[in-house]
């Protein structure tokens, strides 16, 4: 199966590959060279996947991905894929935190909804560094 991952200025990630497990909205989704056609929402979190004898994952950002038997199309906002500082990450963890405690005291759905997509973003880089 190929594989390629997309944000909507680059290719972030172009491979051959054996399987791919999915973080979607309700559970993790493993998808193998003889899944049926399918496309589905994304939740921020961590992609694994298997290319050739090497398990790779990279955290994404929450988007879509379309499956059409040979190749899986998945479209992100952003992903991470190189290590980060988990001291940086940590803090931004903290302050997102502060952020979504404000919001929930002011009641605003939209903006506790980003914060809390931001945070799952955050906490899969921080378990992809760990």
């Amino acid at each position: 199966m190929q594989l390629r991952i997309s944000s909507p200025d680059k290719i972030i990630f172009e491979w051959e590959i054996q399987e791919i497990t999915l973080p979607t909205e309700l559970w993790e989704l493993r998808i193998l060279p003889w899944n049926t056609p399918m496309v589905t929402a994304l939740k921020p979190w961590i992609l694994t996947f298997l290319a050739w004898t090497k398990k790779t994952s990279i955290s994404i950002w929450k988007w879509m991905v379309f499956v059409d038997g040979k190749i899986i199309r998945i479209a992100v906002s952003s992903a991470t894929t190189w290590k980060t500082d988990k001291n940086s990450l940590e803090k931004e963890k903290i302050e997102l935190e502060s952020k979504l405690r404000k919001a929930s005291m002011n009641w605003s759905i939209e903006e506790i909804e980003k914060i809390q997509n931001q945070l799952a973003k955050i906490n899969a880089d921080i378990k992809l560094n760990s």
